[in-house]
């Protein structure tokens, strides 16, 4: 009998430093991830959230979503040990679903890598939804400058709307890219880096509707500046 118990004993040792081993080990299993939001001029920006997603694919809720950034547009969050991908967001309404005007963020995800030190930093630069696209031309050289007139079906110029540019044949919510609202004449100026596009331009943004941007528009690499009108079928 004594001996039993002193087996039970040893097991239930091994089990408890099993464990203890297990959660030192699991507690640990962490790290950081901290940086600054600003806008274009370089200015913090407050109230800004960084939406954290296990994949690429940023256009569904967020696994993780930071508290927001403090008035000098610092944010801080803790993170399981793994791959992210992560964009910045300022928003004027509900945390999901499509960004509206005068919503700002920072374009395409970027990656965050797990490093040793369980610490990573990485700042984010903020806009409006619209202009996303044209400031990132200041510091890629491998854009080109699509530019042009939105017209209607009678060749007049349309004003407020935005023109599109999407990989796929339809655009459910947000177009791969957007341009500003064009002018009074018409006119829009859109960035895009070489690749196979539809172009079109609608009048609500997001749409109201599924879009479907009918025309197709090839960007070879060095290709020059072009310029292409636009016609659009009004709301």
């Amino acid at each position: 009998m004594k001996r039993k118990g002193s087996v039970l004993a040893l097991l239930l040792a091994v089990v408890i430093f099993a464990a203890f081993d297990c959660f030192t080990a699991c507690a640990g299993e962490t790290f950081v991830l901290r940086g600054k939001v600003q806008d274009l001029t370089g200015r913090g920006v407050a109230g800004a959230e960084i939406f954290i997603y296990d994949s690429t694919n940023t256009r569904r809720p967020a696994d993780f979503i930071t508290p927001k950034s403090d008035r000098d547009g610092h944010y801080t969050i803790e993170l399981p040990l793994g791959r992210y991908w992560a964009v910045a967001r300022v928003r004027q309404g509900e945390k999901y679903g499509p960004l509206l005007l005068g919503n700002r963020h920072s374009g395409e995800p970027v990656a965050i890598e797990t490093i040793v030190d369980r610490v990573a930093e990485q700042d984010f630069s903020v806009a409006d939804i619209r202009e996303v696209a044209r400031t990132k031309q200041k510091t890629r050289d491998d854009y080109v400058k699509v530019s042009g007139r939105v017209v209607d079906g009678s060749g007049a110029p349309v004003t407020k709307a935005y023109v599109l540019a999407h990989r796929g044949k339809e655009v459910e919510r947000l177009p791969d890219y957007v341009s500003a609202w064009t002018d009074n004449a018409g006119r829009y100026t859109l960035y895009l880096p070489p690749g196979d596009y539809f172009l079109g331009a609608a009048t609500a943004f997001p749409p109201r509707r599924i879009v479907s941007p009918g025309r197709a528009l090839t960007l070879a690499p060095g290709k020059i500046d072009i310029a292409i009108d636009v016609e659009i079928t009004l709301e």
